[in-house]
């Protein structure tokens, strides 16, 4: 599931962001038994890109399909953040207590 597209210009959006990976089993099924063509192809670039930025990659580059989620992730590094929106699956980054607890109190409300 891609769900962050920042930039939407950008060839290397959307992608799926780090703070909130989702695969369906049959995306983990087909990396399992094709991971050696991303490594082969693109794993010199692993320490450059990140997780998550690689996993879109390769899922890509094994030819599994995507699906677009923009609304399971509240990220101030993506699309931004509401903590009302009690549909999103995930909020981030809130590094403190107090700042992780203003957003439960508001998801709760």
């Amino acid at each position: 599931v891609v769900n962050c597209n920042k930039f939407p210009n950008s060839p290397n959006f959307p992608m799926m962001y780090g703070a909130l990976e989702i695969y369906s089993f049959k995306a983990i099924d087909v990396y399992a038994r094709n991971k050696g063509l991303c490594f082969t192809d693109m794993g010199v670039m692993l320490p450059l890109w990140g997780e998550d930025y690689f996993m879109t990659h390769c899922l890509d580059h094994i030819g599994v399909g995507r699906i677009a989620d923009f609304g399971t992730l509240g990220d101030w590094n993506c699309l931004g953040n509401d903590c009302s929106q009690q549909w999103t699956a995930s909020f981030h980054p809130f590094k403190g207590v107090k700042e992780w607890e203003g957003c439960l109190n508001a998801t709760l409300r």
